[in-house]
């Protein structure tokens, strides 16, 4: 039995290693990826890739600020069949904001993120507070802004405070989620939460598709947290 045990540890570990080494793995260049615990990479199932988007915040009227906590990437397959979510290492803190997807057909390609740099000693730090994927097609996933069109079609009307929003829900894993394929209003009233700087857009490769994430958070702290400090894509 022990033996068995072994073997299938070891088969496990191998199998791991091929998943992980058919990836290409991105990254951006203002991560805070030295703060906070790396959490386990998870893929889309074999045959699907990444289409929209779900970001999870907290929003920053408190003692100890996190900002983004964490990241759900929807895959579908190649017959636009949802296949599943994936995540990584998730905080404790926020809600999340409602799935922004590609249109029909379309899957993520790149990404970039939005940080507030380290504040010091005496500072609150909550690292990253918004994400943005691209969409083979142009099209942008603001995980807090909505979806943004891409250049030469209708631009999102930023100063409009009703804007009109295609919504529909969908069943994943049990779950029943809003998935957003217009644009939504940015900011609500009295609400503050834009605060970081736009690091470089990372791209995959020419003709793969994004179909892993992983994340690294800060959380658990007695004196301050910064929730999501880092995001890595893998494409296939």
């Amino acid at each position: 039995m022990k033996n068995s045990t072994l073997l299938l540890l070891v088969l496990g570990a191998c199998w791991c290693g091929l998943v992980s080494a058919q990836y290409e793995h991105i990254y951006v260049n203002n991560g805070l990826g030295w703060r906070g615990e790396y959490g386990a990479p998870d893929y889309c199932t074999q045959g699907s890739s990444a289409y929209a988007l779900d970001f999870k915040f907290e929003t920053l009227d408190h003692v100890d600020n996190t900002g983004g906590n964490a990241v759900k990437l929807y895959c579908e397959n190649e017959d636009d069949d949802i296949t599943d979510y994936i995540t990584s290492l998730e905080g404790d803190y926020g809600d999340y904001q409602g799935v922004r997807s590609c249109p029909a057909g379309e899957h993520l390609i790149g990404f970039r993120l939005r940080v507030f740099p380290e504040q010091g000693t005496f500072g609150d730090d909550f690292a990253v507070d918004n994400i943005q994927l691209e969409c083979t097609n142009g099209t942008v996933l603001d995980g807090m802004d909505g979806v943004i069109p891409p250049t030469g079609e209708e631009k999102h009307p930023r100063r409009e405070n009703s804007l009109k929003v295609d919504r529909e829900w969908i069943e994943v894993d049990g779950r029943r989620v809003e998935l957003v394929r217009a644009v939504k209003p940015a900011v609500q009233e009295g609400e503050i939460r834009l605060n970081g700087n736009w690091g470089e857009w990372s791209f995959c490769s020419p003709g793969l598709e994004v179909a892993g994430i992983q994340t690294v958070v800060e959380q658990g702290h007695i004196d301050d947290d910064a929730g999501l400090t880092d995001v890595s894509l893998y494409c296939i």
